[in-house]
């Protein structure tokens, strides 16, 4: 912040304090409004404009006051044309909080975010990303001293139903006006009083990064080349490109999609968590290539192009092109990104490393790995220059360290850690983390590794969401681990009633919403539930069983609130599934949909802490058992494998063949019966002992489960089993049979 001097303060005084008086304003301010009160804001503007031209950094300026002076004060002082406006104005081009997202790809001089409309973390680094070098970022918000008690809008998306408003915590607005107050290169404006002095000495001019011909500097040319090197160069050695936001990583992808298209190229295929994301990508290389076509999610150029699939499509579908290009590859789980490296030998994968769209750290310690076990002679690259902003940018400094993107987990090796000290566990609260900023930059660093997606809306969820409860793992003092547990449940039988009926959505209350109206236990509602939102161990200390003994003092925690159950839901995989199988939680349910950002389908475990409560996991255990026999052949026929497997090692035996039918079967591994006269019988034979499953080959594993299971033709079989033909295949499923029927 900065100080006022006497000079401005005498000049921003009201020409007449009776003419307040006689027209009896209340708690306005007329400065606010005046000419002479927009003319002091112009030159200060104008000074600072002037400022950050010489320096091509971008500030934040908080208008602070009531909501209508600040917004006619910004009206009548801004340009529409040059300016993104975000929450309430009177600008038909004002954008909603909630559309934040249609601003990725765009650039304006000037930003106007209302926090008036709630502060979105998500829509504020969003939008600041949008800024230009020398731009302005224009924050609307109360009175410093009174924002942490403002009443935000934003708060409606972490509770349930109003009555919960008062339990929300304003620890992430403590923590913003804290920033504010010690961050000498934010300006503050304030409603009645002086404008802030402008030091020069702060700005220090600097020499604006050249470009070279279509690149904005040497380091993105040298980016392209290495793209376009991955097309001409050897097979079986993908580039990774790293980046900050703005540092051009999507103008080179564009660039070199564009200038391999004007060579040999005819084919390029693009895909990210989002086409959204990628407006940049398709501009600049229509900027290159001049002529070319835009058309919904591909760019068409003399016969070629570059075209958009989704992940899970791609997975799927497996298109045939020169070159893949995965943007924002923090944002995709690890294995959707380890089938496109095995399957794709000329891929470029790109990520940003902090941001809104995932996280690279945590991308480079679960991926990279496993990249270099698929193409060891894989190559990396990093965008380290900004390309709209200048080096040392104090907007973006700000932001990273208002919305958590610049939180790490600790450090550590393996040596780093006395492990003769030991492991303690604690709960602890929102005003923990605020007052120990340490332990905030730790676990939030430590879900950042965990998870891939993790948004500044999770930041602020962490600090300021009712019903949240943190536990932590220390060892030497560092956070190791940490888990997030919301409570849930205990709704009214009337809310109950109205779930079940499909009448009633609630926000949050995931675990009771989705047993009652998903898998259709009516009183599902009505016990309470804590929900382990996020699980994180570091990964020096993975496989010690620390995860484990979290999950026992969860339980413990639990059992003492008498709550009834413990349970999650995630995006599963095989290996996640078995590990909360591991911890004696139940399958209680499985989405019939793919998420196309994940390519998984969503799970929900339970475990129940009150005995009283075992027959309601009993009920959704036999009625998921049930979906999942029918969905296998419908919904669920792409499910992968190794998932089938996990889900059905924790069922008991389901059917029993009579003694024709496992005559039968007999003599069906014995001789030339062909499997479509008995697949009926085989289909039978699985489910009557489903754990059998488990104990066999993953070839065998996937060929029942692919065959049988999900009744796919034999050219798919073949296909997918990597089978020389349908004779082979029909062979090996006869020889699997014969291992599963032997005991």
């Amino acid at each position: 912040m900065f100080e006022f001097s006497d000079k401005q303060s005498s000049t921003f005084t009201l020409k007449s304090t009776a003419l307040i008086a006689a027209l009896a304003i209340e708690s306005r301010d007329l400065t606010c409004s005046s000419a002479a009160a927009v003319n002091q804001f112009n030159d200060f503007k104008c000074q600072l404009t002037a400022q950050l031209a010489r320096t091509n950094h971008r500030c934040l300026v908080l208008i602070s006051g009531e909501e209508e002076w600040a917004i006619e004060l910004l009206q009548q002082s801004l340009s529409a044309l040059q300016c993104h406006w975000l929450g309430k104005g009177q600008w038909p081009s004002c954008i909603a909080m909630n559309n934040s997202k249609q601003l990725l790809g765009s650039e304006k001089s000037c930003l106007v975010f209302n926090a008036y409309s709630g502060f979105n973390p998500d829509a504020f680094g969003q939008s600041v990303g949008t800024l230009a070098g020398g731009g302005m970022c224009f924050l609307i918000c109360p009175d410093l001293v009174q924002w942490p008690n403002f009443s935000d809008p934003d708060y409606q998306r972490y509770i349930a139903s109003s009555e919960q408003l008062a339990d929300v915590g304003n620890q992430f607005l403590q923590r913003a006006t804290a920033l504010i107050n010690d961050d000498r290169e934010v300006f503050v404006v304030e409603q009645g009083k002086p404008m802030p002095v402008i030091n020069e000495q702060q700005f220090t001019s600097v020499n604006k990064d050249q470009s070279v011909g279509i690149y904005a500097n040497s380091q993105q040319q040298e980016t392209v080349q290495q793209i376009l090197k991955t097309v001409s160069g050897h097979r079986r050695r993908p580039l990774v490109i790293t980046a900050d936001r703005g540092r051009g990583k999507s103008s080179a992808l564009g660039i070199a999609a564009a200038l391999l298209l004007q060579r040999k190229a005819t084919n390029i295929v693009i895909t990210a968590p989002n086409i959204r994301a990628l407006a940049s990508v398709f501009y600049h290389a229509k900027l290159v290539l001049g002529d070319a076509i835009i058309d919904k999610n591909q760019l068409s150029w003399q016969g070629k192009s570059l075209r958009f699939v989704a992940p899970d499509l791609l997975i799927e579908q497996r298109p045939i092109c020169d070159l893949l290009l995965v943007d924002e590859a923090a944002a995709i789980p690890t294995p959707m990104l380890s089938a496109i490296a095995k399957h794709y030998s000329r891929v470029v994968f790109a990520t940003t490393v902090h941001g809104y769209e995932g996280t690279g750290r945590g991308f480079a310690l679960r991926f990279l790995k496993t990249l270099s076990e698929i193409a060891p002679q894989w190559r990396s690259n990093q965008l380290s220059q900004p390309i709209r902003w200048q080096t040392g940018d104090p907007l973006e400094r700000f932001s990273n360290a208002l919305l958590g993107l610049d939180a790490k987990a600790v450090e550590l090796e393996a040596a780093d850690l006395n492990r003769e000290s030991p492991l303690t566990f604690e709960k602890i609260t929102q005003q923990d983390l605020l007052a120990k900023p340490q332990f905030l930059q730790q676990l939030f660093g430590l879900l950042v590794l965990a998870h891939y997606q993790t948004s500044p809306s999770d930041f602020r969820q962490l600090l300021d969401a009712p019903q949240l409860n943190i536990f932590v793992a220390l060892q030497d003092g560092q956070v190791v681990a940490t888990a997030l547990v919301l409570e849930e449940g205990q709704l009214d039988a009337q809310i109950s009633e109205k779930v079940w009926l499909g009448e009633r959505r609630l926000r949050g209350h995931l675990l009771p919403q989705s047993l009652c109206a998903q898998v259709g236990i009516k009183g599902a509602c009505q016990p309470s539930y804590a929900r382990i939102m996020r699980i994180a161990v570091h990964p020096t200390v993975q496989r010690e069983g620390v995860g484990r003994q979290l999950d026992a003092v969860i339980n413990l925690w639990a059992k003492q609130k008498n709550i009834d159950f413990v349970g999650a839901s995630f995006g599963a995989t095989s290996d996640l599934l078995r590990y909360w199988q591991q911890l004696n939680y139940q399958t209680v349910r499985i989405g019939i949909t793919k998420d196309s950002a994940s390519g998984t389908h969503s799970v929900l475990v339970l475990r129940a802490v009150s005995k009283d409560c075992q027959q309601i996991i009993a009920q959704a255990s036999a009625l998921m058992l049930a979906q999942l026999r029918y969905s296998l052949s419908g919904d669920l026929a792409q499910l992968d494998s190794a998932m089938v497997i996990a889900l059905m090692k924790s069922m008991v035996q389901q059917e029993t063949l009579s003694v024709i039918e496992h005559t039968n079967m007999t003599a069906y591994v014995a001789t030339q019966r062909p499997f479509e006269l008995l697949s009926h019988v085989i289909e039978k034979l699985l489910w009557s002992r489903p754990q059998r499953l488990s104990e066999m080959t993953p070839a065998d594993q996937k060929l029942l489960v692919t065959k049988v299971l999900q009744q796919h033709a034999w050219p798919q079989v073949v296909k997918a089993c990597d089978y020389n033909g349908k004779k082979q295949a029909q062979l090996a499923l006869k020889q699997a049979i014969g291992h599963f029927i032997k005991e």
